[in-house]
């Protein structure tokens, strides 16, 4: 089959946003995140710098890319995992599990992460579809299954639950930055879900 005009632009745009990513990435896990300039970005993968704010506007945009691509790739495993766990609660365990060994594996980079999150959570403007992550299509599978097996509400909205998930993540993590030292993985995730899933009630 002869290739379009258009697909041959499509599979050039694709070719350029990965090439971005991994060297950026490259450049993040030698140098350091904040010693990382857009513009030595633009240099090393040999595009103008008005190229690369085209497809990305800053670091957090291209961390995001990159952390948006290593969740799909996994993604149809992770959701297979997560349909053979007995409960909501080991649904969530194993989620902030991965998650949270992602981030002692590149903690900078995923605090990058999260901020990034964050801001998009706490915004007033909604998250496009192109902006949803693999972990949001992970969080609203446990939903799902949650609510059809009458351990979640079902009068709540979705994007209220998701949000509530993102900072039950965020509980899980912040101790690790604040006391790497004496951070409990375990006990962390453990916390958190309790709270996900019973509030804070004796």
């Amino acid at each position: 089959m002869q290739t379009t005009p258009s697909r041959r632009i499509d599979r050039k745009k694709e070719e350029t946003r990965n090439k971005i990513i991994s060297v950026a990435v490259d450049l993040f896990n030698r140098t350091g995140l904040e010693a990382v300039t857009m513009e030595q970005i633009a240099e090393v993968a040999d595009i103008a710098k008005g190229t690369l704010y085209n497809y990305y506007p800053s670091k957090d945009a291209i961390i995001n890319a990159y952390l948006q691509n290593s969740f799909q790739d996994r993604n149809d495993d992770r959701l297979e995992k997560l349909r053979s766990l007995p409960d909501t609660r080991s649904r969530l365990t194993a989620v902030l599990s991965f998650l949270i060994d992602g981030v002692q594996r590149q903690k900078e980079i995923f605090e990058a992460f999260m901020v990034f999150r964050m801001k998009k959570v706490i915004s007033f403007d909604p998250v496009e579809p192109k902006e949803r992550t693999g972990l949001s299509y992970l969080i609203h599978e446990i939903i799902q299954l949650g609510q059809h097996n009458r351990e979640l509400r079902t009068d709540l909205p979705d994007t209220l639950i998701e949000g509530l998930f993102e900072y039950a993540l965020i509980a899980a993590i912040k101790p690790f930055y604040l006391q790497p030292e004496t951070y409990d993985k375990n006990k962390a995730i453990e916390h958190s879900v309790d709270v996900f899933l019973h509030g804070t009630q004796v």
